[in-house]
């Protein structure tokens, strides 16, 4: 099954050769009130488009059969393969060059429905740049629970556990208070080094960039100190308070504040180092025809887009398939309010170019 990040870079290499691309972006989640509280969303919003941009084809456009051939596979697969619990679905389509991909996901896009010459693929950048895969730890001085969020899917698997009969007071009885409490010291540390194992090895697994540790006062600090030097620039600083037992999905209620503000971070980390980039050094630009030509050359590491001011679409478009087949990472931005007064397009560069 191939990855978000598999498709995407697929789709900014595909060639039309002259057909319309469908890039389709559903929010699944239900309406929860109303008379039909379970219907998505995305229904009506889907079905309005799908009508409009059909206007645009009659009578005889050249399009008007694909469209007509994609826009039925894409319903049989709406109706007969999107299951309940999905949060968001994308879908590309052109039969004219047997092109039909589609993405379901534990979070939501916002809703769009283009009919373009290519992919529109901003949203599943935005996607690639907010959703990289979190681990988190919740821990106590006996328990581990490891978990994975992907793609805004939380999975719980096996983390360590240790008995807790080493830690019972009933050894007192054959040995003297400091002894007990050296042994139940070292068999804490053992386990706790045991629980940052996990973790490390989880992060390899998985490719994590961030982990998230939950759990009691006394075990956190001390298994922050078994974490690798390797590991621990990804921990979030902030440590939740969670019990050991707390349900999947509260850990998820719990969790996603945490991730969001990550994320938050991250971006406008990136926006100011374009904006320091600008004043100091010159390896970055902004505004749109700026940044183009610094990905045409090749010249772009990072290209920083706002997704809070108003672009046309097909150039922001062109902006995302440019650097996906450049090389360059695209990161979203919301409420960076210098890179709102810049236009909302910039890029980091990897060299300035020295001629003219």
């Amino acid at each position: 099954m191939q990855t978000a990040r598999e498709l995407f870079h697929k789709l900014a290499a595909f060639e039309p050769d002259g057909s319309y691309v469908f890039s389709i972006y559903l929010d699944m989640s239900p309406h929860m009130s109303g008379k039909q509280p379970w219907r998505r969303t995305s229904t009506p919003v889907l079905r309005d488009r799908l009508r409009e941009i059909e206007k645009t084809l009659l009578p005889r456009h050249p399009a008007l059969n694909g469209f007509r051939k994609d826009e039925e596979r894409i319903q049989s697969y709406l109706e007969n393969h999107v299951e309940p619990w999905l949060q968001g679905v994308a879908i590309f389509a052109c039969d004219q060059q047997n092109l039909f991909e589609t993405l379901e996901l534990g979070a939501t896009f916002q809703n769009q429905i283009a009919f373009e010459p290519y992919p529109d693929l901003f949203q599943l950048a935005h996607l690639l740049d907010e959703e990289e895969t979190v681990v988190t730890a919740v821990v106590d001085t006996n328990t581990t629970r490891l978990f994975v969020t992907r793609m805004g899917f939380l999975e719980e698997v096996a983390g360590p556990n240790d008995s807790p009969d080493g830690y019972s007071k009933r050894n007192t009885t054959c040995l003297n208070q400091a002894r007990y409490h050296r042994r139940v010291e070292n068999k804490r540390k053992e386990f706790l080094r045991e629980a940052a194992s996990a973790i490390e090895e989880l992060v390899d697994q998985e490719g994590a960039k961030r982990v998230i540790l939950a759990g009691d006062a006394v075990a956190i600090p001390q298994l922050h100190q078994e974490i690798s030097k390797r590991i621990e620039p990804m921990v979030h600083e902030e440590i939740l308070n969670l019990d050991i037992r707390t349900p999947l999905r509260d850990v998820q209620a719990e969790i996603q504040p945490v991730i969001t503000f990550m994320n938050r971070e991250a971006s406008h980390t990136q926006a100011d180092n374009l904006v320091e980039g600008i004043r100091a050094n010159g390896l970055a630009v902004s505004g749109i025809q700026e940044t183009l030509h610094a990905l045409e050359l090749g010249q772009a590491d990072v290209l920083i887009l706002a997704n809070d001011v108003p672009l046309d679409e097909q150039e922001r478009s062109k902006l995302v398939r440019k650097a996906a087949n450049t090389g360059a990472k695209v990161e979203s931005v919301q409420g960076h309010a210098v890179l709102q007064a810049m236009g909302g397009v910039g890029a980091l560069l990897r060299y300035r170019a020295n001629w003219v």
